[in-house]
């Protein structure tokens, strides 16, 4: 009789799961801190966000929540008065009605723009994005079965046009994706572009799905203009997506929303009921707050500090020899085009591609950035100004001296 115990099996994953990989900035970001804990003084220019602390009106209706006992379920979709709330500001900003009934309050925008492509994308679905994009955007679209299909924008300013997205329709389009301020490029997209964006989608009856989560953060002249602002009737076809993450600080806390019609929103109840159920209590409750205490000065103080982060950081890049960035117009991201960089030698290694100079600037000087592999573009970096000045200051010399070193092939 045989009393020994039987081989462990190891079952496969799904396809679905095989497929899929870590975002490149929660890569880097993993990487980064692994030094750190190490010892290793690394700075860290691929995380995407403030290094502010939280809007402190947030901060106080987070902390009255909190003392109140707001610890319970809400509705799977969001508090009523906090979609109602951002109802109204909506309308107000936009000049075109919100009601309640067409707000899902979601677990940071990111779950909003998931939410979008489960409930409107049936599989084989085409859906162009811009290249670069956020990496998020592609995942997604594939996750719900649909088709990414990409448009360089890199001889366009990095902006999408009207007539790359005309040259790339089909009788399987079904999305248009536009995210401006842009990330990663930092890029603006103009009035006159959405416009013409804005009538092709309703002409062809297509969904637009409006990622503006960076629209507080825009460098002077510069302005976000709303696609459904300019182009009224595109409402019923278009999910606007915002965040509070990062125009208050508060990228751990989790709270977004998506404005589409209210057939779109029931969808997204019926699905985020399924999935997360509701954001945090306490963020929702946070978010209400400030929007309740209407803080701008906050918003004013961080665009001030941007704005004194980008003129540093454009002076330390403009003594770099080889390199050149996209327009630096919103956001708090410098999209690096390194491609004359790419195939030389770094104390004799030769750089093979944008992750290997990835890899080598955090291991050899000590800085994080994220390769544009990850964003449909292997020629470039991206490089955040949000951190300390100290710390900008101290990783653009490192950076430079790390280019000065490689020798061109």
């Amino acid at each position: 009789m045989n009393n020994s115990e039987p081989s462990a099996v190891s079952l496969p994953l799904s396809r679905r799961a095989q497929r899929l990989s870590a975002p490149g900035t929660s890569s880097m970001r993993s990487k980064a801190n692994a030094l750190k804990e190490a010892g290793v003084n690394v700075i860290n220019f691929a995380a995407g966000e403030l290094t502010f602390d939280a809007c402190p009106a947030m901060k106080a209706a987070a902390s009255d929540a909190l003392a109140n006992a707001r610890n319970r379920y809400t509705p799977p979709i969001g508090l009523p008065q906090l979609r109602q709330a951002l109802a109204q500001r909506v309308t107000q900003r936009c000049g075109v009605n919100y009601t309640a009934d067409e707000v899902a309050v979601t677990a940071g925008a990111k779950q909003a723009l998931y939410n979008a492509a489960m409930v409107l994308l049936d599989p084989g679905d085409e859906v162009i994005v811009a290249v670069p994009y956020w990496e998020t955007f592609p995942t997604q679209i594939q996750l719900a079965g649909g088709v990414p299909v990409y448009v360089d924008t890199a001889a366009d300013d990095y902006r999408l046009t009207c007539a790359a997205v005309e040259n790339a329709l089909t009788s399987r389009t079904r999305m248009i994706v536009i995210n401006t301020p842009n990330n990663p490029t930092g890029t603006v997209y103009q009035r006159e572009q959405l416009l013409g964006i804005a009538r092709l989608a309703f002409e062809h009856r297509l969904w637009v799905v409006f990622d503006e989560c960076y629209r507080k953060l825009v460098r002077a002249p510069h302005e976000h203009h709303n696609i459904v602002s300019l182009f009224a009737p595109l409402k019923h076809q278009t999910v606007l997506v915002d965040s509070f993450s990062k125009s208050h600080a508060v990228t751990g806390w989790r709270v977004g929303y998506a404005c589409a019609p209210a057939a779109v929103i029931a969808a997204m109840h019926n699905l985020q009921g399924h999935t997360t159920s509701n954001p945090s209590s306490l963020s929702q409750y946070a978010a209400l707050g400030t929007l309740m205490a209407d803080a701008p000065h906050f918003t004013r103080q961080v665009n001030a500090f941007l704005d004194q982060q980008l003129l540093a950081a454009c002076t330390c890049l403009g003594h770099i020899d080889d390199i050149t960035c996209a327009p630096p117009e919103g956001a708090f991201y410098l999209f690096v085009d390194v491609s004359r960089k790419l195939g030389g030698r770094y104390l004799g290694t030769v750089i093979r591609d944008v992750d290997h100079l990835a890899d080598l600037l955090l291991t050899e000087a000590h800085i994080a950035v994220v390769p544009g592999s990850g964003c449909g573009d292997r020629n470039s970096i991206r490089i955040s100004y949000a951190v300390e000045r100290e710390a900008l200051i101290e990783g653009l010399t490192r950076f430079a001296r790390f280019m000065a070193e490689i020798v061109a092939h």
